[in-house]
């Protein structure tokens, strides 16, 4: 490893593993990733000796949520991986540390009026934005990476560059199709990213995020840009002939336990049973 001149505490070149993550991340994971490995290194600057105890306590003493802990100790386990296949550690603490416990809750996806409501608008890039998420599942990063290569208008179809960089191709309803054709009407340009800034550069993740939100609060829908991707996956789970494999490919989820979670959301699927459960008789 080189050391000249790099971020380095006790051993580990903490450059390095910047490196490591950069070459196979995308931007924003590789920062987290990295300024979590930063602050264990400033607790722990022998992070060989640290036990699943340090762990704990370090994630007691964050003060939050389950769910961003667990992300802290998905971050920390990606560091003590780096590490070991440095031979900076023998053992990973983090593989025998309590996981946090995070309450299992239904989604909520955005309402089909307002959904209607949405897609109602004259802005051209929003209309294209709203249909891609609540109708072909995509989430905002995967938004803002799409790049017009990415797009068959002809076939109807986009190649969606996901999580882990792993690509999946959805296919358009002839309405979603319209919006996108609408969109490359007006665009300036036939290559590079669809959804474009007022510079003509690409729309990053966070802009794309705060783009919907606003414009959902503006138009009185009490939902989250988020939200729009749970009415994709609630609307799929719904269609004849659906299965849960072909909802979670359209989505993008690494499990189908993920997919599983907006079965919730279909009171129907119980309803027939938990309707004849009937008060017996004295």
């Amino acid at each position: 490893m080189s050391h000249g001149g790099g971020v380095s505490t006790g051993g580990v070149d903490l450059d390095d593993y910047r490196r490591y993550l950069a070459a196979r991340f995308a931007t924003s994971t590789a920062r987290v990733r990295w300024s979590v490995a930063g602050e264990w290194i400033r607790l722990h600057p022998d992070p060989a000796v640290c036990t699943y105890r340090d762990v704990e306590s370090w994630l007691r003493d964050r003060r939050v949520a389950a769910s961003s802990a667990c992300g802290l100790l998905v971050a920390l386990r990606a560091f003590y991986r780096w590490l070991q296949r440095e031979g900076l550690a023998a053992s990973d603490p983090t593989t025998i540390a309590d996981r946090p416990r995070v309450p299992r809750r239904i989604p909520r996806p955005a309402g089909e009026r307002d959904v209607g409501r949405l897609l109602q608008t004259d802005d051209v890039r929003l209309r294209a934005l709203f249909a891609l998420m609540a109708c072909a599942g995509l989430r905002c990063v995967e938004c803002s990476r799409l790049d017009w290569a990415d797009v068959d208008l002809e076939a109807a179809t986009v190649i969606v560059n996901g999580k882990g960089a792993r690509e999946r191709l959805v296919s358009l309803s002839p309405d979603v199709a319209r919006t996108v054709t609408a969109l490359r009407l007006l665009a300036s340009s036939r290559v590079g990213p669809v959804f474009v800034g007022p510079s003509g550069g690409r729309l990053q993740p966070w802009r794309v995020s705060q783009l919907v939100n606003d414009s959902m609060r503006a138009a009185g829908v009490a939902a989250t840009a988020h939200q729009l991707r749970h009415r994709c996956a609630t609307a799929a789970l719904q269609v004849p002939g659906a299965d849960l494999l072909a909802v979670r490919d359209l989505l993008g989820h690494a499990s189908v336990a993920t997919t599983q979670l907006y079965t919730a959301c279909l009171p129907e699927r119980t309803a027939a049973t938990s309707r004849a459960l009937g008060i017996p008789a004295a």
